[in-house]
């Protein structure tokens, strides 16, 4: 038993190690993009674009790695797409041109895309189901550690050299991670001898499980689109934070880079207390993911609208109203993103599910993003803090009618056991 759970231990810390890395090779664009605005000579529409590429291919990345995912070695597939994110950013910190660049973090975001679904799928295999809260908010997390990772390290190069030392630095950390991760990750336990810990899971990834279910039979047998919808919203405020965040304070504040990386550390670390926050939340709620994804939302709204009031009058209050909205929906992501899919265990589609929830997050992202650099242009940021606000108070709805589903399922489940 001891020797399971130090192998669990380390499985939970590469795939958590695994996640963040891949964020110093994402995230460092929105800290360069002023930078690279700069010396490309384009308006923010255009550098808009370049973000936007990169969440639509990584949305669709995640479809299709997803299914993938399922059928194949996750620790594979996870070290290839390590390796190919260490070469792609290499070579953006060598492009001269917004068309190189949108070709090179088009590759980025597909490769990046291989990562998150076989990180669900592998957690199924090492973590007993009781334990899946825990897990999830923990590799949740990761986001936030890497994000602030690359506002450390990204700002330094940013400040001290130029911007495309932002892009190689990375590549060296991610480069040589890859390769740790092949060392010492294993797919299951059996893989060393070990007894398999969950009885919901196939030991050979080739057979499906008893509950041979399609993906579209189970989406409707488990009503996925209200999750799908509150995926939506969480993904339009969190990744609109995320990538435009240090443009916000440079141009409404006037502040310098340096000062800039500096602010905005107080982001991902507001955004790992509302993963944690997160976790507590959903264990009051009896695990009921839906409730406190809503109760997040509702929250988050409220940071919003104080972001709106107070933000643009000071930096200090604007970078906190900031950071508490992304905790919000950095927390409503662990829930829907990293807990949900382990729900799909018994029905052998962990990947595929995370795959799906991630597409649908990042393609409305992708839009979102371009959108948003098109409206900066034309009105300034009022007009994108009220579509976050519109966008949450939509999802938050369709959790609370999918909540009233789940609990009219489990009233009627409960009523035939009984007869």
């Amino acid at each position: 038993m001891e020797n399971l759970k130090k192998h669990q231990a380390k499985i939970l810390l590469l795939c958590w190690c695994a996640y963040a890395v891949i964020y110093i090779g994402r995230y460092n664009l929105s800290l360069a993009i002023p930078a690279i605005q700069d010396f490309l000579g384009v308006n923010k529409s255009q550098i808009g674009l370049l973000g936007g590429l990169f969440l639509w291919i990584y949305g669709t990345g995640q479809l299709i790695n997803g299914f993938i995912g399922d059928k194949v070695s996750a620790r594979m597939y996870i070290f290839i797409g390590l390796l190919v994110t260490a070469v792609a950013n290499l070579a953006f910190g060598f492009s001269l041109s917004l068309a190189v660049m949108c070709v090179i973090w088009s590759i980025n975001g597909f490769f990046q895309s291989m990562i998150w679904g076989p990180i669900s799928k592998t957690l199924t295999h090492w973590v007993p189901p009781e334990k899946k809260n825990f897990a999830a908010v923990l590799i949740s997390t990761s986001g936030v550690g890497g994000t602030l990772i690359t506002y450390l390290i990204a700002g330094q190069m940013l400040a001290r050299l130029n911007w495309k030392w932002a892009f190689w630095i990375p590549s060296i950390i991610i480069f040589a991670y890859s390769f740790i991760w092949l060392a010492f990750a294993r797919n299951r336990p059996e893989d060393i001898g070990l007894a398999s810990i969950n009885s919901e899971i196939s030991v050979d990834i080739s057979i499906s499980c008893s509950n041979n279910y399609t993906l579209w039979e189970v989406i409707k047998k488990t009503r996925l689109w209200f999750v799908i919808i509150a995926c939506f919203a969480q993904a339009i405020v969190k990744d609109g934070i995320n990538l435009w965040a240090p443009t916000f304070l440079l141009e409404t504040h006037k502040l310098d880079i340096k000062t800039t990386s500096g602010f905005i550390t107080v982001i991902p670390i507001l955004s790992f207390a509302g993963m944690i926050f997160a976790g507590w939340l959903n264990k009051k709620f009896n695990y009921q993911e839906k409730t406190a994804t809503a109760v997040l939302f509702i929250a988050g709204v409220v940071m919003i609208i104080g972001f709106t009031t107070l933000g643009s009058r000071n930096a200090i209050w604007g970078v906190i109203f900031l950071g508490l909205s992304s905790a919000m929906m950095n927390g409503a992501n662990s829930l829907l993103l990293g807990i949900v899919p382990m729900n799909f265990a018994r029905y052998n589609k962990v990947s595929a599910i995370a795959g799906l929830l991630d597409f649908a997050s990042y393609l409305i992202s992708g839009f979102a993003a371009a959108i948003t650099g098109f409206v900066l242009d034309l009105s300034g940021w009022g007009g994108i803090l009220v579509f976050w606000i519109i966008a949450t108070i939509i999802g938050t709805i369709a959790l609370v009618i999918g909540q009233i589903y789940d609990n009219k399922s489990l009233a009627a489940a409960n009523n035939m056991l009984r007869v």
